[in-house]
């Protein structure tokens, strides 16, 4: 039996329908499990995508955090620095104030023992008079009381 053009055809497309229907997956199949791939896909990229944003969130709120308290620390640092400074203009003006308070203090002093002074002459061979003048110790009080 000898099979013409068509009829060869015909038997050729034949096979070919029961070769497709012999296929392990149906094509219907095979484009329902790469839907299903696609799909199963598209949902862990955009639940990464959700992890993604909810991370930088985080981050954002941790540098926020951290700025903020580094921020109190360096405003706390600050008023402290002119509370410092206070303090130090503060004593700076006290000791000017005792510098000068001392060098009255030894100008008394040196009258004092100029007064004491003006009437002993030390000498290996007498001993130092008893009685003090005093007359220099009314002028010394003068000035004390001045002060």
């Amino acid at each position: 039996m000898l099979l013409t053009g068509s009829r060869c055809h015909q038997i050729s497309s034949d096979f070919r329908h029961r070769e497709s229907t012999r296929l392990p997956f149906p094509v219907n199949m095979l484009s329902r499990l790469l839907k299903e791939h696609q799909a199963k896909q598209n949902e862990r990229k955009e639940l990464q995508e959700k992890r993604r944003r909810e991370a930088i969130a985080a981050a954002t709120c941790l540098t926020e955090a951290l700025v903020d308290h580094l921020n109190v620390g360096v405003a706390q640092a600050y008023v402290n620095q002119r509370k410092l400074d206070h303090e130090v203009k503060t004593l700076q003006v006290q000791a000017s104030q005792f510098s000068k308070q001392t060098a009255q203090w030894i100008s008394v002093v040196e009258g004092f023992n100029q007064a004491l002074k003006v009437g002993y002459m030390p000498s290996p061979r007498r001993p130092p008079p008893r009685q003090i003048p005093l007359s220099p110790c009314k002028s010394i009080n003068q000035r004390f009381l001045m002060c």
